[in-house]
């Protein structure tokens, strides 16, 4: 049995030992190495968000008080005592190939890839809204 056992043992590290590199998936869902999240952030799909862009992060301590989450748009409502948090962030923390348009005291702009990203708060919610565009056909 002991025999048998390490035989088997034998011939599973050997077939590791021979075994190709792994291939590069395209299709991942996973954000790519390049694109960590800063510290203090999380990811939508940690949100549990099925859509918006995967390599954009959002303060930790944000507390969300509605949401939607369609593969075009993804709208996030926060109270306005939120404003600063979220602008400060943006300024900070969007990731490297994303770009600030504008950003005031309450409101910023942004895109990324396909993504066009816009916050602005009004004196009762803030709202955060990332619309894919679509790239020429």
């Amino acid at each position: 049995m002991r025999r048998l056992v390490g035989g088997a043992l034998a011939v599973l590290v050997l077939a590791g030992c021979s075994a190709g590199a792994p291939s590069a998936s395209t299709t991942s869902s996973m954000p790519r190495p390049d694109a960590a999240v800063p510290t203090g952030g999380v990811t939508l799909r940690e949100m549990m968000f099925r859509h918006g862009p995967e390599d954009l992060s959002l303060p930790r301590e944000i507390m969300v008080t509605s949401r939607i989450d369609q593969p075009n748009v993804v709208t996030i409502t926060l109270p306005t005592g939120q404003r600063q948090l979220m602008v400060s962030w943006f300024r900070a923390n969007l990731p490297p190939d994303w770009r600030l348009d504008a950003s005031s005291d309450d409101a910023a702009l942004f895109h990324g890839g396909e993504w066009q990203g816009a916050f602005t708060c009004s004196q009762k919610t803030c709202a955060l809204t990332l619309r894919h565009q679509q790239g020429p056909a």
